[in-house]
């Protein structure tokens, strides 16, 4: 094997490895930083990306919903009251017409 290839071969291995642990490393940080959130209040601001995920602020407090597995569907509204403990990934959605939406 020529040496040129060889030196392409392995500067492709490092950079497909150091990818992999960066995105390891990217989706572990953010489920620990959204482990961690605890809010209780009224939805004061909502902002769906392009994706559909939500990043939403309580309180004056930005909180980014879209690191998760949760699937709300366009389903968070302002004037909703959300409910989360710490070290929980349970979320409770409280819509004005009574209605309780739990995402796990």
């Amino acid at each position: 094997m020529k040496p040129s290839l060889k030196i392409a071969m392995i500067i492709v291995g490092v950079l497909a490895i150091s990818f992999a642990v960066f995105t390891f490393y990217s989706r572990f940080s953010a489920h620990q930083k959204t482990l961690s959130y605890q809010f209780n209040g009224k939805v004061d601001t909502i902002i769906y990306d392009n994706s559909g995920k939500p990043t939403v602020s309580i309180h004056g407090t930005k909180y980014d919903l879209a690191v998760t597995s949760w699937d709300f569907s366009h389903q968070i509204t302002i004037g909703d009251s959300m409910i989360k403990k710490a070290d929980s990934l349970m979320i409770k959605i409280f819509k004005a017409d009574g209605t309780v939406i739990i995402k796990q």
